[in-house]
C-alpha cells in the first residue's frame, strides 16, 4: 500500500509564508498601511522642507524624524499581527487549516515570518522617505550611513518584539476583531499611559517595549540616561524621563521577542478548536 509523502517542515513553512503574504494583500491590510505611511510621512517631510525644519545636522534631523518610528511600529505590528492566531479559532479558517497535516508550530512560524516581512517592508518605506529629507537638507554624503544601518537593525528587532507581543495577545482570544482591538489598545495606549505615570513615580520603565524602542533614534544622537525636571510652583512634583542605553534597549527587545514568541507557540499548539 502506497503512503503519501508529506512535504517537509521547510516546504510547509514556505507555503505558510506565501499564504499569509497573500492574505495581507487580499484583505488590503498591507496596502492600507502603506498608503497611511506614505500620506503621513510624505506630508511631515514636505512640511519640514517647506519651513526649513532641518535640525542642526543630518544626524540631528534623523534623530528627530526617526523618533516617531516606535509609534509607527506599534501601529503596523498591531494591524499585521493582532489577529494572526485568533483567525483560526474565531472564524471558519481553522476548520480548514488546523486539520491539515502540518504542525502548528510550523504554521505559526510561517505566519510570523510573513508578518515580519510585511512590517519591515513598511518600515523601510518610512526610512526611505526620512532619508530623502535628510539628503535634501544636507546631501547624501552627510548622512551617517553606519548609524542608519544600526538603526535599521534595531528597527527590525523592534518589529519582531512588537509582533511577538501581538501574536501573544492574539493567542488569548477567539475573535479576530476583539484580538486586534485589544492588541492596539494595549500596545498603543496602555504602554504609553504607564510610561507617562512612571515619569512622576521615578521608576525607570525598563519593562516597556516603547521605552526600549527609543534606541532606534538614539543611535544618531546620544542622550543622558536620566533627566529630572521640577515643575515650577509645585515643589513636590518632579518628572523623570529616561533614555535607554543601546545595549539596554536591545536586551529588552530581545526578551520580548524570544519569550512572547515562545509563549505564543505554546498556547497555539495546545489551544482547542471549538465550534
Amino acid at each position: 500500500m502506497d503512503h503519501a509523502i508529506l512535504p517537509s517542515d521547510t516546504a510547509q513553512w514556505i507555503t505558510a509564508v506565501r499564504r499569509q503574504l497573500r492574505f495581507y494583500l487580499k484583505t488590503w491590510r498591507f496596502l492600507g498601511l502603506l498608503l497611511f505611511i506614505l500620506i503621513v510621512d510624505v506630508s511631515i517631510t514636505a512640511v519640514g522642507i517647506a519651513y526649513g525644519m532641518s535640525g542642526t545636522s543630518a544626524a540631528n534631523y534623523l534623530y528627530g524624524a526617526i523618533g516617531a518610528m516606535p509609534t509607527l511600529g506599534v501601529i503596523v505590528g498591531a494591524f499585521i499581527g493582532g489577529d494572526a492566531i485568533a483567525m483560526d479559532f474565531g472564524s471558519g479558517t481553522g476548520y480548514f487549516t488546523l486539520v491539515l497535516p502540518v504542525r502548528r508550530t510550523v504554521l505559526l512560524l510561517g505566519r510570523y515570518a510573513a508578518a515580519f516581512l510585511s512590517a519591515f517592508a513598511l518600515l523601510l518605506v518610512f526610512y526611505a522617505i526620512t532619508l530623502f529629507g535628510a539628503g535634501w537638507f544636507y546631501g547624501i554624503a552627510a548622512i551617517p550611513w553606519l548609524s542608519v544601518a544600526e538603526s535599521l537593525g534595531l528597527a527590525a528587532l523592534f518589529a519582531m518584539a512588537i509582533l511577538s507581543t501581538a501574536f501573544l495577545f492574539s493567542a488569548f482570544f477567539r475573535s479576530p476583531a476583539v484580538s486586534m482591538v485589544v492588541t492596539i489598545l494595549v500596545l498603543f495606549l496602555a504602554f504609553d499611559i504607564v510610561d507617562g505615570v512612571l515619569t512622576i513615580t521615578g521608576l525607570e520603565p525598563w519593562f516597556s517595549i516603547l521605552y526600549a524602542g527609543q534606541v532606534v533614534a538614539l543611535v544618531f544622537e546620544g542622550q543622558p540616561h536620566l533627566t529630572t525636571t521640577v515643575t515650577p510652583g509645585r515643589a513636590h512634583l518632579t518628572f523623570h524621563t529616561w533614555s535607554p542605553y543601546i545595549w539596554e534597549g536591545t536586551a529588552i527587545m530581545l526578551v520580548y521577542f524570544v519569550l512572547f514568541l515562545a509563549a505564543s507557540i505554546a498556547i497555539y499548539r495546545y489551544k482547542e478548536l471549538k465550534g
